[in-house]
């Protein structure tokens, strides 16, 4: 219960009055008339300032002074307090242009939070109210304000077409924007809330602790490929981009990663990579690749203690095929026999087409040279007849052997070796295989 004796006491005392109206609040003392209607008995100066009511407004009913959509927004909150027996509390905006010219702001809406307190006699009866206005409009205007900011950078988060996340110290996942979602296939109320679910591959988790390690540094990735997993288990290439994140103590607290999808550029660029090194014809390893390759086997063999054999072979009389039958169906015919000899090769040997219709083998890890003569006559016994275009085509192929096994010969000597023997397998009448001899 709140009760008021004395007015007169109060009023004889200029530095309270001198506070009263320094206050940037503005407050309303209210009296409760017999008839129910209201009154104000003080009021501050902001108060007067704020509908322009002078010390003839003291005593007149509050709907006489006040404009008419006040009054009754006013008196409504009035006897909500009254009825309520305790103090209330509302925001109202108010338009700039309800209020006298005087009253200068340089904003459309102004905001005010009202603490309405009844004050009550030893009879239980409510006979004034003491209402305390708030200016909140540059609170509220800070506010909408970060709002906007916040709503732009959101549009922005979703709409940019890379994948990003925002990850805490501990690298839980913090925050995912749309196209996270859609690239990574994870909705994320499931990634968020579930620390269990990871998009680092096994062989990665390695690299990603170096990249935690030097964000903890104050360090940012501005490029860097990494392999991401979908929810559906699937991998793609991301070019990703790290920056890290401080608490307000300017301690580390996490990082923000952008993802960029570049798997449709790995593809080209393994495209690219596949048609410097494979023949376009018969889609074999073209010179490029077995001389690489060569390289690596025959340094492998050394460690290995194994034997390594490589085939020079072309095709019988293929001159005459092409100048007879035309340069189409030779392409056929150079197709058709990189599949049939291919077929006859164990898994990890390699057949290259060196040009025209010369190809080369390469077969590591033989414990003993008949592997290589017996995939050799494989390879004789595979070529038969062949139909192509309506034409009857009787293929053969001539066959050189040389061997790595005293692993003293570079790359070039070794080939050179089984080219030899391929000239003395046509010496010999072709449609053979012959070793070459010191």
């Amino acid at each position: 219960m709140y009760e008021i004796t004395n007015l007169e006491i109060l009023n004889s005392h200029n530095l309270f009055f001198q506070l009263f109206n320094n206050m940037t609040d503005l407050v309303f003392l209210t009296k409760v008339n017999s008839d129910k209607s209201f009154s104000y008995v003080l009021l501050n100066k902001p108060a007067k300032d704020l509908y322009g009511l002078t010390n003839e407004s003291f005593g007149k009913p509050i709907e006489e002074v006040l404009p008419e959509k006040a009054y009754l927004i006013i008196k409504e909150k009035y006897r909500e307090a009254m009825e309520k027996k305790k103090p209330i509390i509302y925001e109202d905006q108010v338009k700039i242009s309800t209020l006298p010219q005087k009253f200068n702001y340089n904003l459309e809406l102004i905001y005010w939070e009202s603490t309405i307190t009844p004050v009550f006699n030893q009879d239980g009866e409510c006979t004034h109210l003491l209402a305390i206005v708030r200016d909140l409009t540059e609170q509220r205007e800070k506010e909408q304000e970060i709002k906007r900011i916040k709503d732009h950078f959101e549009l922005v988060w979703n709409s940019v077409a890379d994948a990003m996340y925002t990850f805490d110290r501990n690298e839980d996942f913090v925050s995912v924007n749309k196209s996270f979602e859609k690239l990574l296939r994870w909705p994320q109320e499931e990634i968020l809330n579930d620390k269990s679910i990871s998009i680092i591959p096994e062989d990665s988790k390695e690299d990603l602790r170096e990249i935690i390690e030097k964000l903890k540094r104050g360090e940012t990735i501005q490029s860097h490929e990494v392999k991401r997993i979908t929810g559906d288990g699937e991998g793609i290439d991301f070019l990703a981009s790290y920056s890290p994140i401080y608490d307000h103590n300017g301690n580390w607290d996490g990082g923000v990663a952008v993802y960029k999808d570049i798997t449709e550029r790995k593809k080209y660029e393994n495209k690219l990579k596949h048609l410097a090194l494979h023949d376009p014809l018969t889609g074999l390893p073209n010179r490029n690749y077995f001389s690489q390759s060569l390289k690596v086997e025959m340094a492998r063999a050394k460690k290995t203690n194994l034997t390594l054999a490589i085939f020079a072979l072309d095709i019988d009389s293929f001159k005459k095929i092409n100048d007879t039958l035309g340069h189409d169906i030779g392409d056929e015919v150079l197709r058709g026999f990189a599949s049939c000899v291919k077929n006859t090769l164990r898994k990890n040997d390699i057949m290259a087409r060196m040009g025209g219709d010369e190809f080369v083998i390469l077969l590591p890890d033989l414990t003993d040279k008949t592997n290589a003569k017996e995939i050799a006559e494989r390879i004789l016994l595979s070529l038969s007849e062949w139909h192509v275009s309506g034409e009857n085509i009787q293929i053969t192929t001539s066959i050189g052997i040389s061997f790595y096994n005293d692993f003293q010969l570079d790359e070039k000597s070794l080939y050179k070796q089984a080219d030899m023997a391929l000239y003395q397998a046509k010496e010999k009448g072709r449609n053979n295989y012959q070793i070459y001899q010191d």
